[in-house]
């Protein structure tokens, strides 16, 4: 990965080192499904949703990238990512929100994502070997599913990681940036304890 890194640090924009490691992610990724086996075996489509619904770790990188796209007129539901910023502080507190407040800020009505070109690395590289019945969370439940071995790609979003000074869950990181790096919960909650707003989920 170290052609990777050398890249990387070439460039000083934010939003052209996301780029850069999702062209390098989508290379490796797309040399797997050149294999019919995993063409067959992945059971990923068009129009399922389900890992839209739950917590997707991004880079600031990515993140500079995500409000770049909004700040140029790219709609999203600022009330629904200001639960989700909360929320995903934790895993319990996440799939206490219904399965609608956990949908994916840029993701459809018709359940596709409005920023495919531009999706985080993790999205790239998550894809489900085995019955897709098993992604749903609806429930409020994450059950284990297999995953196609992407150790290559991974491996370049660690890479990406690596030269960022944050990561963490998309919601927290984009919500942070929109509101000029203020905290989240001073925003949202401003009388409220960490505690009390966590119960609201309950």
């Amino acid at each position: 990965m170290n052609d990777v890194i050398k890249k990387l640090r070439k460039l000083s924009s934010g939003p052209r080192r996301a780029r850069l490691v999702h062209k390098e992610v989508d290379k490796r990724v797309g040399a797997l499904f050149q294999d019919s086996a995993v063409m067959r075996n992945v059971s990923c489509r068009q129009g399922c949703s389900a890992c839209c619904h739950t917590q997707v770790s991004i880079s600031d990188d990515e993140g500079e990238l995500l409000h770049k796209i909004i700040e140029d007129g790219h709609n999203i539901d600022l009330e629904r990512l200001k639960k989700q910023s909360i929320a995903s502080k934790s895993s319990t507190t996440w799939y206490r929100l219904s399965y609608e407040d956990r949908a994916c800020i840029f993701l459809d009505e018709n359940k596709s994502c409005t920023i495919y070109n531009n999706r985080p690395s993790v999205c790239r590289t998550n894809h489900v070997v085995g019955d897709p019945k098993d992604c749903s969370t609806e429930d409020g439940l994450e059950r284990s599913v297999r995953l196609l071995n992407t150790f290559e790609a991974d491996m370049v979003v660690m890479a990406g990681y690596s030269q960022c000074e944050e990561n963490g869950a998309l919601p927290d990181i984009l919500y942070k940036l929109i509101n000029g790096n203020k905290e989240v919960l001073d925003l949202f909650t401003p009388h409220k304890s960490i505690t009390q707003v966590f119960k609201e989920f309950d």
